[in-house]
């Protein structure tokens, strides 16, 4: 298949197989890069923007024995259609589709020629997939919306239960402002977590109700890369305190720095300790650390130059941070994507980076080996037409 320069739609194809141990790759010709689910799914959804002729296949892989599977696709023109905005597709019933990692109402401000000055406030739709997770009315920690009904936050955010006064808020970044308030139905704090050594340092929020995206809230990417070469323009956002010790005092308005992905090799000299699973950044400029900015937060950075943005790391913790530089410690995002997918999925909600806007429609997921797994829409980077489909 393919679509005309220009004429962009959008493919919804699903896969529906058998019971059996399912593992599957994305690949396309004009790009590097790989997607896999992994076994024990029984369903993929692949949602492509075409925007040129170029040919890309899909393989599949099955454990033996082999089962033949069913497939149903559709496209549909999308015309001029940019992030924030909503439309039914051939999703399943529930489901809405928006393009994850985007910040529209942020670059329109851009496109009108204002002035941005640098600062350490974040400006309205900068980061639109920014909550904060409070307890008793005061924030406790930061997250970020993966989907409508699913937060990602840092463990050590919690103790073993969501305590009963716990609500999530979006859409904004000033909290003395009124904002949409989400209460959580479950908390998933990863099962290995260690919080003396801070591994696995990661939990996801289910809420009570899914978000109804907007311009001003809107899901960030999940990274599909480890390389931190990958990864350019890179901050940290968050309402945490404003300086250190008894000096600190909360912020109530979004805060930002800009941030510089440092290699394993290089961290590991300051911090030898540091976990398998976990990456390190500076402050650009090597300036001293941000001490005590929002644990749970997100580490966001753009793919080389385009205007989507993806999750790279969650704020964990960090080193003497009157040292300059300090080198702040983050749960690498992308050694979890499996874990993410399998955990949603398990709890009968499962990922679709488009989100649920119909909570009660949303098809039940009973066991691991029937989970279905949804592969994040790409758009920005899979510019191919979906041609051929085979078993390996």
């Amino acid at each position: 298949m393919s679509a005309k320069e220009n004429e962009p739609c959008e493919v919804t194809f699903w896969l529906l197989l058998a019971e059996e141990c399912v593992c599957r790759s994305i690949t396309a010709l004009n790009i590097i890069q790989e997607l896999r689910s992994k076994c024990g799914m029984n369903m993929l959804l692949l949602s492509f923007w075409i925007l040129t002729s170029l040919i890309s296949s899909i393989h599949a892989g099955v454990s033996s024995p082999v089962f033949m599977f069913s497939s149903e696709w559709k496209s549909e023109p999308v015309g001029s259609f940019r992030g924030g905005q909503q439309r039914e597709t051939g999703s399943p019933p529930g489901y809405t589709h928006i393009e994850c990692g985007l910040r529209p109402s942020y670059e329109s401000f851009l496109e009108t020629g204002k002035r941005i000055t640098e600062g350490r406030y974040a400006k309205a739709g900068e980061f639109p997939w920014q909550v904060s997770i409070q307890s008793n009315g005061k924030h406790i920690c930061g997250g970020t919306m993966i989907s409508a009904l699913w937060i990602l936050t840092a463990a050590h955010c919690f103790a073993d239960e969501v305590p009963p006064d716990l609500t999530v808020v979006v859409g904004g970044i000033n909290l003395d402002h009124p904002l949409e308030e989400h209460k959580p139905d479950s908390l998933v704090i990863h099962e290995n977590f260690d919080r003396t050594s801070m591994k696995h340092d990661i939990a996801l929020i289910m809420l009570s109700s899914p978000v109804e995206f907007s311009n001003e809230k809107i899901p960030v990417c999940l990274p599909f890369m480890h390389d931190v070469d990958t990864w350019q323009h890179c901050w940290i956002a968050g309402w945490g305190t404003t300086g250190a010790a008894a000096e600190a005092s909360a912020s109530h308005v979004l805060q930002k720095a800009r941030m510089k992905l440092i290699s394993r090799e290089k961290c590991l000299e300051h911090i030898p300790q540091l976990p398998e699973n976990m990456l390190c950044a500076e402050l650009e400029g090597g300036e001293r650390g941000t001490c005590q900015v929002d644990s749970g937060g997100p580490l966001v950075c753009s793919y080389w130059n385009t205007m989507k943005w993806f999750q790279v790391g969650i704020i964990s913790w960090e080193e003497d941070c009157t040292e300059k530089p300090s080198h702040e410690i983050y749960t690498s995002v992308y050694n979890y994507y499996g874990w993410i997918m399998t955990e949603t999925a398990v709890r009968g909600k499962p990922f679709f980076i488009e989100g649920v806007d119909n909570r009660a429609n949303a098809r039940e997921v009973p066991s691991r080996a029937q989970a279905q797994l949804v592969f994040l829409d790409y758009s920005l980077l899979l510019f191919a037409s979906l041609t051929a489909i085979r078993l390996l």
